[in-house]
């Protein structure tokens, strides 16, 4: 800022030393009209907000052309210094979403801000809906859904700081992530084979069920088994692969016959069902 200082005469000896600058430098002060008006530039100190500041002039060493020197000090206008940049915290309530869910987004900044829509922001795998504030400017809140078929445990919300400002003008810098999230949006698949595909009076096979990821609530329940019965299926690898022993009906003879699975019945550990 342009600072003038008018004195009620033509004076000498006046430099910067007499002046005492409150959040802020001054360049040199320098007169054209013999010593009645000087003029300097104010630089604010940087990462400040204070609202009340003055600059003082000691008016001692300063004197007029006959060597009368002044008195006392004489104050500025007061000025209002804010240097400091908006910063943020980004939150996502639910870090483990699944199939159907969505989560609340929470953005808070230090300060009210303007300037901020979903284009300052990058989405990992899903959408956000329009950030909207009730507070002046400083909580903003969206509802993140995540997108379909993804299997991704990490994934972050991330807001380029330099789209927004705050009131008194400073834009923001650099980046802020959000805490982490996971996304499981993936249905759980399966395969079903028998090792004996031609079985004959006193014969069983052993029946392998292969889901793609554990999965939890599997029973005998969940199959329909043509011309058969099955032992219970049991997993020993955690979830994943299920086995089971099948034994023919006595008294049939029929060449198409398939285990059916009901994937409705059984969900991966995530909570998304087949």
């Amino acid at each position: 800022s342009l600072v003038t200082i008018t004195f009620s005469e033509a004076v000498s000896g006046f430099t910067n030393a007499d002046l005492t600058i409150a959040n802020g430098t001054l360049s040199a002060v320098s007169s054209s009209d013999g010593g009645i008006t000087w003029t300097a530039t104010f630089t604010p100190t940087a990462s400040i907000t204070d609202t009340t500041n003055l600059i003082t002039l000691d008016n001692t060493g300063v004197a007029d052309l006959v060597g009368n020197a002044g008195s006392g000090t004489t104050d500025s206008n007061n000025y209002a210094v804010d240097t400091v940049r908006p910063t943020a915290t980004i939150v996502v309530a639910d870090t483990a979403l699944r199939i159907g869910e969505t989560s609340l987004v929470t953005i808070t900044f230090s300060e009210a801000v303007s300037g901020f829509t979903n284009a300052d922001l990058t989405i990992a795998n899903g959408t956000l809906s329009a950030v909207s504030s009730s507070d002046g400017g400083i909580t903003w809140t969206a509802t993140f859904t995540p997108s379909a078929s993804i299997n991704d445990t990490t994934n972050l919300i991330t807001l380029d700081n330099t789209g927004i400002a705050d009131l008194a003008g400073n834009a923001g810098s650099g980046t802020t992530d959000s805490n982490n999230y996971a996304i499981d949006t993936v249905r759980p698949t399966a395969t079903i084979v028998l090792a004996d595909t031609t079985l004959a009076a006193g014969e069983t096979s052993l029946v392998t069920i292969t889901f793609s990821e554990a999965v939890s609530g599997f029973t005998n329940a969940d199959l329909t088994i043509a011309n058969g019965t099955l032992t219970a299926v049991s997993s020993s690898d955690g979830g994943i692969t299920w086995t089971a022993t099948f034994t023919p009906t006595v008294g049939v003879s029929d060449p198409s016959n398939v285990i059916t699975l009901n994937n409705t019945g059984v969900a991966d550990l995530a909570g998304n069902t087949g």
